[in-house]
């Protein structure tokens, strides 16, 4: 599996602004429009992708060695099937996930073969978790990602820094009742966090999600590790120590 390169995205122009947290500003000129001034409360960052790197071919070469069918033949029935969107926008429960995934499989999986499927596809990008607990001393941080219930019942045990840095603001779409990059996610993701959707600041890897927090009326960055996070903090008056009254 091919990992999509990832850019800051250029088409707009920024300035900083001082502030505070619980009066955060970011002035933000926009190339097509006058200069506005956003108040920024909370910081919420993607997880494959932006927290870590996420290897699929290492989990789906796991999980060829225990059923014996081929990587690609697990992916299409899986990933392909539209079985891991469904999950995704929660419309499957845990069990019945684990269950249905052992079923497409052909290889009665249990959930601690799962969690270490999982968690040998997670590669931490220590930088970039470095900069989210740093800013978490001035303003509430938070995680959105596509993945199912069963990844938020094992998170601690595939991905233990996600609830250390997160708590409960570590944010799964099967919560939500929506994915990525539908725009009412990112606004049922708001509602979740106590903020309105413009004063939310989001970073992921893929484009149409950005544009999908951009239409719900986020803020939103496309990044790739930690240079491209540091700098869309920056830009938007952001970052670790620069809001402590």
């Amino acid at each position: 599996m091919n990992v999509r390169p990832t850019r800051q995205d250029d088409d707009e122009d920024f300035d900083d602004a001082p502030g505070t947290f619980g009066g955060m500003v970011a002035i933000i000129r926009h190339s097509h429009c006058s200069e506005t001034t956003l108040v920024i409360k909370a910081v919420v960052f993607d997880m494959d992708g932006v927290l870590c790197h996420y290897r699929i071919e290492h989990r789906l070469a796991l999980l060829a060695s225990w059923s014996g069918r081929s990587p690609d033949a697990i992916h299409a029935a899986i990933w392909r099937s539209g079985f891991e969107d469904e999950a995704e926008r929660g419309v499957i429960s845990a069990d019945d996930y684990l269950k249905g995934f052992g079923e497409r499989m052909g290889y009665p999986l249990s959930a601690a073969q799962w969690v270490e499927a999982r968690r040998v596809a997670i590669e931490p990008d220590l930088a970039v978790l470095a900069l989210a607990r740093q800013l978490s001393v001035d303003c509430p941080v938070g995680m959105f990602t596509n993945n199912p219930w069963l990844l938020k019942r094992h998170i601690a045990e595939v991905f233990p820094a996600v609830p250390g840095i997160f708590g409960p603001r570590a944010i799964f779409s099967a919560e939500l009742g929506r994915r990525k990059p539908d725009p009412e996610a990112f606004r049922r993701l708001a509602t979740r966090l106590e903020v309105a959707p413009d004063e939310m600041h989001y970073l992921d890897d893929d484009a149409a999600y950005v544009a999908g927090a951009r239409q719900a009326g986020l803020s939103a960055d496309r990044v790739g590790g930690a240079a491209a996070v540091r700098a869309s903090l920056a830009v938007h008056g952001l970052g670790a120590g620069k809001h402590r009254g």
